[in-house]
């Protein structure tokens, strides 16, 4: 407890430091036409999970043995910090997310077994990995929803963890608690005093795909991949929609279900965020009821649910496209 306590005034004291350099240095993200805000707010404040994670090292020495999680997420916020401040090429960004998930496949023995069969499961674990990394980055395009989609995930991870299977450290998942809060003061409001940027996001998701991973592998279950739902909803078909209009995928857009309620129809970007974590809460209480009560994989209740999902989606944004047409 008094660990975390003074893990929690430093990372404040960072934040704020870091706001004021920031503001200082011109690190701003000037609303354009692509954007959903109007005015300049401090881009980078999830900068905030690059000092937790060192802080893990230091105050908890016995039990972050994990090396290489802690080097693949230094690696990922380091070059999305990066690109916050001079913009770097995409394939650069690829190439680091994919040496990084490499790391993390290495620590998990995904390279054990160099079959036919294990080889295919290799690819399709890279492809999905990077592709929710970005589907994640994509996503945060307006104040709190990153904040709560966060808290939220890493929220349920520890309740897992502590009550239903132990497939990680708990000390960690309070400190990523810890930064998500922080952060959230800084960022859930009317006015924010700053955003994520590209060294929040992309840290968040790949935080968020290691510890569903190694969940995945405890249970054996595909309830799991529930915990992505709503970013996985909105990101993986605004992709698919965006491939279907010839449209280039990772140049920035608006045509996210939550950018056309902000954008388009005015809804308050608070009210959004909500939502969409409440959408993502009860996802996350369906799953946690699954894996207490059933031992089978689910994996055709989990297609069923997205299924389901899906149609819903696609209902509530051609309605949404009417309207602003």
């Amino acid at each position: 407890m008094v660990n975390n306590i003074i893990i929690f005034v430093l990372l404040f004291v960072t934040e704020v430091f870091y706001l004021k350099i920031a503001a200082h240095k011109g690190i701003i993200d000037s609303p354009n036409h692509r954007s959903a805000h109007t005015k300049p707010t401090i881009r980078g404040g999830g900068i905030i999970f690059i000092p937790a994670v060192l802080l893990f090292l230091l105050f908890f020495p016995e039990e972050s043995t994990n090396y290489y999680f802690i080097t693949s997420v230094l690696l990922v916020s380091t070059i999305s910090f990066i690109d916050d401040i001079v913009s770097l090429s995409t394939y650069i960004r690829m190439l680091i997310h994919f040496i990084a998930f490499t790391v993390i496949f290495y620590h998990l023995n995904f390279f054990n077994d160099l079959s036919i069969v294990s080889i295919g499961l290799i690819f399709l674990r890279y492809i999905f990995s990077l592709g929710y990394l970005n589907i994640y980055n994509f996503m945060d395009g307006i104040n709190g929803i990153t904040f709560l989609n966060a808290l939220i995930s890493y929220v349920t991870f520890y309740i897992f963890n502590v009550y239903i299977f132990k497939f990680t450290n708990s000390s960690l998942l309070i400190i990523l608690i810890i930064s998500t809060l922080i952060f959230g003061f800084f960022n859930f409001r009317l006015k924010p005093k700053c955003f994520a940027g590209d060294v929040g996001s992309i840290t968040i998701g790949f935080t968020i795909v290691y510890f569903l991973i190694k969940l995945f592998f405890v249970s054996n279950n595909y309830i799991v991949f529930l915990l992505l739902g709503v970013y996985l909803l909105d990101g993986g078909w605004t992709i698919f929609e965006r491939i279907v209009r010839k449209e280039k995928v990772f140049e920035p857009h608006k045509r996210h279900l939550y950018q056309l309620f902000a954008n388009d129809l005015k809804t308050p970007h608070l009210k959004i965020s909500v939502y969409y974590c409440i959408l993502q809460l009860v996802l996350n209480v369906l799953v946690m009821f699954f894996l207490i009560t059933t031992k089978s994989n689910n994996l055709y209740k989990t297609l069923f649910i997205l299924f389901l999902l899906s149609i819903f989606y696609f209902l509530i944004k051609n309605k949404v496209y009417k309207n602003i047409k």
